[in-house]
């Protein structure tokens, strides 16, 4: 989703040591569906990240929908994870895996523009909520169960304008996350350029080099993903397959 000492949480997990696909950006797909049902709204980021005990790292993210999100990991042993439908997996050297809870909400949890700008799509059960304790202030927001357990609150200034979110996730401290830096994207479209995580006591921040919003089809998806061998993957891209005329 999950440690926000992000990679420690990932080396416990699957011992994701892992050499990325050589994918150099995230396919579009205006061309790659056959009716309108397979192109939707994507949203794809690069980010810069220092932690405050001295690292550094790259992470790339790419968000269609719950059912189909991607975030990569670029350091020294780079790692990737994909959630595709009900199935995710992890790209290993030792080979492809599946994932599991931990692994989908580690996932939707790096789509940090997505949860800001499409919050309601990502959750359930969304409600109205006042009285935020927020960066020392108050404020008003919208509350939702997270997938796959646990539960998001989205902070908003009196514009309502996205200020924050706080993540309470099974087996997780509190993890907060500040939107900083609101300018327009290349679309046109206002989106933050920097975010702050807090997570037990170490601060997480990402400098955006791109966020990116535009269409994309999930068989420009599988294309830039080439198909892991784990038949529930297999299952589901063949169904998205007939679906959109692949």
């Amino acid at each position: 989703m999950m440690r926000m000492v992000i990679l420690y949480r990932m080396k416990n997990l699957v011992t994701l040591c892992a050499a990325l696909a050589a994918v150099s950006s995230f396919a579009l797909a205006k061309d790659a569906a056959a009716d309108n049902s397979c192109v939707s709204p994507v949203i794809e980021t690069a980010a810069a990240v220092e932690t405050s005990y001295g690292s550094s790292y790259r992470v790339e993210t790419y968000y269609r929908s719950p059912q189909e999100a991607a975030a990569r990991f670029i350091t020294d042993k780079p790692a990737l994870m994909v959630v595709e439908g009900d199935a995710v997996w992890i790209r290993t050297p030792e080979g492809d895996l599946p994932g599991g809870e931990n692994e989908r909400r580690f996932v939707i949890g790096h789509q940090f523009h997505a949860l800001a700008l499409r919050f309601d799509e990502i959750m359930t059960g969304v409600e109205k909520v006042k009285n935020i304790d927020f960066k020392g202030g108050t404020f008003k927001g919208r509350k939702g169960r997270y997938p796959d357990g646990g539960e998001a609150t989205l902070v908003a200034d009196r514009e309502g304008r996205p200020l924050g979110l706080l993540l309470e996730l099974p087996d997780e401290t509190r993890i907060e996350v500040s939107y900083e830096d609101w300018r327009d994207t290349p679309s046109g479209a206002a989106a933050p350029y920097k975010a702050v995580i807090l997570h037990n006591g170490n601060l997480f921040t990402y400098e955006y080099e791109s966020v990116t919003f535009a269409e994309g089809g999930a068989l420009a998806f599988h294309d830039a993903y080439p198909a892991p061998a784990i038949d529930a993957v297999a299952a589901h891209r063949s169904e998205i397959a007939a679906q959109c005329g692949g």
